[in-house]
């Protein structure tokens, strides 16, 4: 069987055709346990499955088409649309604190690494030293220039970066691409969010961030027999599929009190459902069945979010680490990463120059970024 197939943390084997027991639990993609990853060649977790594109640049659709923005747009393109949407307090491309401008989405437009990328010969390379991804860092860095960027990019939270968004200062935010639910919603007809197509680099077409599969999961700590089963079973039933009375449940609640139904069968969340939410009761976050795309009310937004998709799935951009062990990434990777996140940030804010760039990848690698590589690539060997 495939990978779900294999222990669970415990004294329960879910090996071969004990998964029968839990069938919403078998029903969870193969690839939300590939990125979940292993410990030591064994699963310890329930994944919680994601959509595959990761950060994506949100767009207020008028804003932009009105700017010029046209399907099969290059990187001049792009530049030229975000300077002419950008005039008096409105700004074409808004960013919030910690996203690099944006720098997912750009560097995937360059075709660079998002994170790692393997060779052949199973060797890793990570993308600070990629032309391609230097080359995206120089290009946001000329958008700031340009004036296109929110002034204040480097220091919004992203909760106040969405609050522009939808009031229409600024017309673009980077986000998850499961953003897509509260944004659709909240906008509440004012504008429309649309999810941008890559632009094209020096005729190459331009590619997608491709996103962890695996949002987290959930361990069970050892216990007798009958607890774990008895959590297996709590966890099945969290993980119905999509249009289940239990996904119902579990996500909006009772019909009557936390939901009533629009004229075309979809909940639409009631007072005390807007309080009593999978939010504030996070019950999601424990176990899910597999991901659709559903806009309560709102079936033209599907239609968009679905054609968008067939577009750019096949130019996603994976990060080759999901799913595999670094001792030194899990030690030193958020120091690391924060050492380029800065220098990043700086070259685009025009504080450093590019040439920054390239003496902190070479700090980035002495200090434990070779050390990842190596690390990577021989737990890659062992789980292929």
């Amino acid at each position: 069987m495939s990978t779900h197939a294999q222990p669970v943390r415990g004294r329960v084997d879910l090996s071969g055709e004990a998964i029968a027991a839990y069938p919403n639990l078998a029903n969870i993609p193969t690839h939300a346990w590939r990125d979940m990853g292993r410990v030591g060649g064994r699963i310890y977790g329930i994944p919680l499955e994601r959509p595959l594109p990761g950060s994506t640049l949100w767009l207020n659709q008028a804003f932009f088409t009105d700017a010029g923005m046209k399907e099969g747009w290059t990187s001049q393109d792009f530049a030229a649309v975000a300077k002419k949407g950008t005039s008096g307090k409105k700004y074409a491309l808004g960013a919030a604190t910690g996203s690099l401008f944006g720098n997912a989405v750009h560097s995937a437009a360059h075709n660079a690494p998002q994170g790692w990328a393997v060779d052949k010969d199973g060797t890793f390379h990570a993308n600070y030293g990629d032309e391609r991804y230097k080359a995206a860092v120089a290009y946001q860095a000329q958008l700031r220039k340009n004036g296109s960027y929110h002034p204040d990019a480097t220091s919004l939270s992203q909760p106040d970066l969405s609050t522009l968004f939808l009031n229409g200062t600024v017309g673009s935010m980077q986000d998850g691409f499961g953003g897509y639910l509260p944004k659709y919603l909240d906008s509440k007809g004012l504008l429309t969010p649309a999810a941008a197509l890559p632009y094209s680099v020096d005729g190459t077409p331009g590619g997608i961030v491709a996103g962890r599969r695996s949002f987290g999961y959930t361990v069970l700590k050892k216990a007798k027999k009958e607890r774990i089963e008895l959590l297996l079973r709590v966890l099945n039933y969290l993980a119905a599929p999509f249009d289940s009375k239990e996904w119902e449940l579990v996500h909006y609640g009772v019909e009557g009190t936390h939901f009533t139904r629009r004229k075309d069968g979809s909940p639409e969340a009631t007072k005390l459902g807007d309080v009593e939410n999978n939010t504030n009761l996070p019950l999601k976050y424990l176990a899910e069945g597999p991901q659709v795309l559903f806009v309560p009310g709102m079936p033209e937004a599907v239609r968009a979010l679905h054609a968008w998709q067939v577009k750019v799935v096949p130019v996603a951009i994976r990060n080759a680490s999901f799913g595999l062990q670094s001792s030194t990434y899990t030690a030193q990777g958020t120091t690391l990463r924060a050492l380029m996140d800065d220098t990043v940030t700086g070259v685009i804010a025009g504080r450093l120059p590019l040439s920054e760039l390239d003496a902190a990848a070479r700090k980035w690698r002495d200090r434990g970024g070779d050390r990842m590589a190596e690390e990577f690539a021989k737990d890659y060997a062992a789980n292929t």
